[in-house]
């Protein structure tokens, strides 16, 4: 959670508490000229840089000499035989979680890390002095938001603990709150109401892992390279997808990749019993960590695999080392602001779109542009919300109609495309009209 001080216009928040600390909040913080300074673990999951990703880093990213991603120039399917069917040319580029991470981190601190040995220094607002730039921020990790209510003098005040139980209740005043902390947000438990924005299980689960790209053959690392590559099973409910992303400290050298690996199945609610619970007999709710699958469980994913995959897929399931596995949940706010404008939900916190489409990286970017010109006076909060919610519902209703396309029988994926498609109608008219802006659909 970083709290930070700015006075360089009277538009601008002096006081902004961010809540959260990972992709959303620092871009959130990155167009806000915000800094922070903690390292949270590895995700191990690929990444899509979409449109509004690239714009906020082709304005903010002083690294950008580094490459951060591979470009992927088709997408495409493989048959049982492992033959590939080409389906549509794409220019998108692929990185991983870590690698962008530390690309804002970089740009936000000055975070010196093997991703980025040699990060660029504080930026200075005008007038200020490098010293006070380092010093503009303040970053406490261990703490946990518990209330967020109105004070005096049009403030907000941020009730937090310690996690370690050492420092009791402690009260913070800020202008601006903004909600950045993930799917389980306490932001949005404390303002929308229950029933409106609860995260569900779609009924399917993804199993995840990472391959060096050297440890697969070079058949099968000449059918993944440049290319996302899916493979469909509509019968068992299922579908798989491998692409390169980067590896050891960002490496986008041939040799050097990943190879990311997922796979979507259909599990019902009553037998997630036994592939969430790890190896030390721990229940897991949404996500299980790597290393700790249960190995008989993952023997009976991959032996399940070898008799409906394509050999490509079951070459590099057969080499992930490290497993893991989580629920696929969504849901969508249909809220944004609250206070007046002085707390935001921001990022997964606001929505969590279903992973089929590689949107929610975008999401948090648009956003964060959005508050930049929030904060410059050039959008009053409602038109601030109104951009954000209808957005964000748009793709999360695109993220639901791909998860039951690749999931569901074809009914139930045609009932979906339709809601999808009457909504994007809808959001084209506003478009037209003026009263939504363009990046939006």
């Amino acid at each position: 959670m970083a709290r930070e001080s700015v006075s360089t216009s009277t538009t601008i928040p002096k006081d902004v508490i961010i809540v959260g600390g990972s992709l959303s909040a620092l871009m959130q913080g990155l167009v806000l000229e915000r800094f922070t300074t903690d390292k949270p673990p590895s995700h191990m999951a690929g990444v899509c840089l979409g449109p509004d990703v690239l714009r906020l880093l082709g304005r903010y990213d002083r690294a950008a000499t580094i490459p951060l991603g591979i470009r992927a120039e088709l997408l495409q399917s493989v048959d049982r035989e492992g033959r590939r069917r080409p389906f549509l040319h794409i220019h998108r580029i692929m990185s991983s979680w870590d690698a962008l991470y530390f690309r804002l981190r970089a740009n936000f601190d000055g975070l010196a890390t093997e991703y980025i040995p040699s990060p660029p220094g504080p930026r200075p607002l005008e007038g200020e002095s490098i010293a006070s730039a380092k010093a503009r921020a303040r970053y406490q990790v261990g703490q946990e938001v518990v209330d967020i209510r109105p004070a005096s003098e049009g403030r907000v005040s941020v009730s937090i603990v310690d996690v370690s139980g050492e420092v009791g209740k402690r009260e913070l005043a800020a202008d601006l709150v903004l909600g950045a902390d993930g799917p389980n947000s306490v932001v949005r438990k404390v303002f929308v109401p229950p029933g409106l924005a609860d995260r569900r299980y779609a009924n399917y689960v993804a199993w995840r892992g990472v391959v060096p790209e050297l440890q697969a053959s070079k058949e099968t690392r000449e059918i993944f390279s440049k290319n996302i590559t899916y493979f469909v099973l509509k019968a068992e409910g299922a579908h798989a997808i491998v692409y390169n992303i980067p590896g050891d400290a960002g490496s986008v050298a041939t040799g050097q990749r990943l190879l990311n690996f997922c796979l979507y199945l259909n599990v019902a609610p009553g037998c997630l019993d036994e592939i969430m619970t790890d190896s030390a007999g721990v229940r897991h709710q949404i996500s299980g960590p790597p290393n700790k699958v249960h190995p008989e469980v993952w023997a009976q994913q991959k032996a399940s695999a070898r008799r409906v995959l394509p050999a490509p897929y079951v070459e590099i399931m057969d080499k992930i080392a490290s497993p893991f596995v989580h629920l696929i949940t969504d849901y969508c706010s249909p809220r944004a602001s609250f206070l007046e404008g002085k707390v935001l939900l921001v990022g997964d916190a606001s929505a969590l779109l279903r992973p089929h489409i590689a949107f929610s990286t975008n999401q948090a970017a648009y956003q964060a542009l959005l508050t930049e010109r929030l904060v410059k006076g050039e959008l009053d909060v409602a038109e601030w919300e109104y951009q954000v919610t209808a957005a964000t519902y748009l793709h999360w209703k695109r993220s639901v109609w791909f998860g039951q396309f690749f999931q569901q029988p074809l009914a139930v994926a045609l009932i979906s495309a339709v809601q999808y498609w009457a909504v994007a109608a809808l959001n084209r008219l506003r478009t037209w009209a003026g009263w939504l802006s363009g990046q939006a659909v």
